[in-house]
């Protein structure tokens, strides 16, 4: 490892038990309030990281580069989510009660859940980096759905950090990271008639994993592995959509999306499409400063833009 990377790794090292003994410290109903503050900091100080993603979020939304919605949109998703991985991060490091983590979650939707279960296949519930929507998974858990979540390890947690975090919460963790032992275990889930939580935005590391498609307006692998387990499973996959961050995170569990009718490639894009539409309806919800979409170009050709890109919040 180059003397770059592994000083890279103990700056994330560093931050992640600084984080976490600050939260420690404020304790977890004050989690979220922390992280948007955070949020609020990093907007206002990473001035060539905002300069560079308002003008990307300009194009991807179809308005002007010097559109006065676009910081106010951006400013406001910075403090979401980064309220949201605060929180995350302080429910997962200890355990809280149950009764409080399901107050602050309202979830929509839920007959689409029950009459898709029927089928006896389990269900696939297709989530977005929007908000905690780990909270959902914890409504459903208590509930008592049998629910399993599929994670990577973030770069700067402890290894293990989330696989013990979910455990607490009675919810199994599949690690994606794990490759065709990953893929059998959701597999298996899917078989016992659980309800498989995967991530479907974001794109993929590297570009072999995933298909190329356009997606918020630049060229990224994105993942192939939630429309497959779809094809091959036989199960019902239902979009897991935020619908607003305040007073309490809210989301809908929608109908199933129709996958498995034509090629894998065609199931990809349909997800791509679906996703980057979630994102144009609520552009202030979404991560854009997530690394793996805010790091690439622009595509130079705007000709196949999203339809409804002019859309405003």
């Amino acid at each position: 490892m180059n003397p770059g990377r592994q000083l890279r790794r103990a700056r994330r090292r560093l931050m992640f038990l600084s984080l976490r003994t600050l939260l420690r410290t404020v304790g977890f109903t004050r989690a979220r309030t922390l992280g948007s503050w955070l949020g609020e900091l990093q907007f206002r100080l990473a001035s060539r990281q905002r300069g560079r993603l308002q003008r990307d979020v300009a194009l991807a939304l179809g308005r002007s580069p010097d559109d006065p919605s676009v910081p106010v949109l951006l400013r406001e998703a910075y403090r979401v989510n980064n309220g949201a991985l605060l929180e995350i991060m302080s429910m997962f490091d200890r355990r809280q009660s149950e009764d409080e983590l399901v107050a602050r979650c309202e979830l929509d939707g839920l007959e689409h859940l029950r009459a898709a279960m029927a089928g006896g296949r389990g269900a696939i519930l297709l989530a977005t980096h929007m908000g905690n929507a780990l909270l959902a998974t914890i409504r459903l858990a208590q509930a008592g759905w049998h629910v399993s979540v599929v994670y990577r390890e973030a770069r700067m947690m402890s290894a293990g950090f989330f696989q013990s975090g979910l455990e607490q919460y009675g919810i199994q963790g599949i690690l994606a990271n794990g490759g065709i032992r990953a893929y059998g275990q959701m597999l298996g889930a899917l078989k016992k008639g659980r309800i498989v939580f995967v991530m479907m935005d974001q794109g993929v590391k590297q570009a072999e994993d995933g298909l190329m498609q356009r997606f918020l307006g630049k060229d990224m692998p994105m993942p192939a592995g939630p429309a497959q387990l779809a094809r091959a499973s036989r199960s019902p996959a239902l979009p897991l959509v935020m619908t607003a961050a305040a007073p309490v995170w809210r989301f809908t569990i929608e109908p199933p999306v129709p996958l498995g009718g034509g090629s894998l490639e065609s199931d990809v894009e349909l997800l791509a499409r679906l996703t980057e539409n979630q994102v144009l309806r609520s552009p202030q919800f979404w991560s854009w400063h997530h690394r793996r979409w805010g790091k690439l170009p622009m595509a130079r050709s705007r000709s196949s833009a999203p339809p409804g890109a002019d859309a405003r919040s």
